[in-house]
């Protein structure tokens, strides 16, 4: 599966490191949907501590529901697989996870008075909605559309990025560049994976 932007060796290679503690946590009892739930939350949260200008603490409560999201996969798999509902519920709250990203961003900008800052985040909001319904539609039809520069996993890694770059060394100026980029790079990932399937309806005649 390719991660786009992000090298599926350290895609790969997080997941590998987490499993120890998936495991463990499914031995306790510990259900991937209750993780799903409380990755869901600390985006939630991370997000409002992002609108009101509190860099820091929004890195930190991010990174946390970041690993969270990347946890319950892992304790599906520990726990002998996933279920349809898990899957169901965990494709939502990633899509609110993402809408507060940029909610969030797009109220700091209304409250630092940066006009860029605000349109980039909302064509990142549409952007970042538009690429996984097009997949999801197009594996309606039978169709595959995994294919683009930033799938989601990449988008929070610039995102998270860019965050850093402000809570560590007060650049806010790269965190203003990595929204642009999440915004550019999830709006040629929706066009390229459009592309893809109407290649594929071509060449399907259909």
């Amino acid at each position: 599966m390719s991660h786009g932007a992000v090298p599926n060796r350290l895609a790969d290679g997080a997941r590998g490191g987490l499993a120890p503690i998936a495991r463990r946590l499914a031995a306790l009892g510990v259900t991937a949907n209750a993780v799903t739930l409380v990755g869901g939350g600390l985006t939630i949260v991370g997000a409002l501590f992002l609108a009101l200008a509190m860099p820091q603490l929004a890195l930190i409560v991010l990174i946390l529901g970041t690993l969270a999201d990347t946890l319950d996969g892992q304790i599906a798999k520990a726990s002998g697989g996933g279920t349809p509902f898990g899957a169901f519920l965990d494709s939502t709250v990633d899509r609110i996870a993402d809408a507060s990203l940029f909610v969030g961003t797009a109220l700091l900008a209304v409250g630092s008075a940066q006009p860029a800052l605000l349109w980039w985040a909302l064509i990142a909001l549409v952007a970042s909605f538009l690429v996984p319904y097009v997949r999801a539609k197009a594996e309606s039809l039978g169709l595959a559309a995994a294919v683009g520069p930033a799938p989601r996993e990449a988008r929070i890694v610039i995102f998270l990025i860019g965050l850093a770059a402000w809570a560590l060394l007060g650049l806010d100026g790269l965190f203003i560049a990595a929204v642009l980029a999440v915004a550019l790079l999830a709006s040629i990932t929706a066009a390229v994976r459009v592309a893809h399937v109407g290649r594929q309806l071509q060449a399907k005649g259909r």
